[in-house]
């Protein structure tokens, strides 16, 4: 992978990061492999991929289409 794309997958992940966080997840630590990276919310687990590509970089996974039940719970109670 050249710099760039280090350069792009880290950028991707901290965009990552601040989408799951609105959603109520806490991402763990990031599994890079040769062109997407992945984390895991610390509470429900559920996954976030980021890949980089020089045409059209990507995120998917469940922690952009559902709010974390443990976070739901405490908006719930407040």
């Amino acid at each position: 992978m050249t710099s760039g794309m280090i350069h792009q997958l880290a950028a991707l992940q901290r965009i990552a990061a601040f989408s799951a966080s609105v959603r109520g997840h806490e991402l763990g630590e990031w599994r890079m492999a040769e062109h997407f990276a992945q984390a895991s919310c610390k509470h429900c687990g559920a996954e976030l991929r980021v890949y980089v590509s020089t045409f059209q970089p990507e995120m998917d996974g469940a922690t952009l289409e559902q709010t974390c039940p443990r976070h739901a719970v405490a908006v719930h109670a407040a």
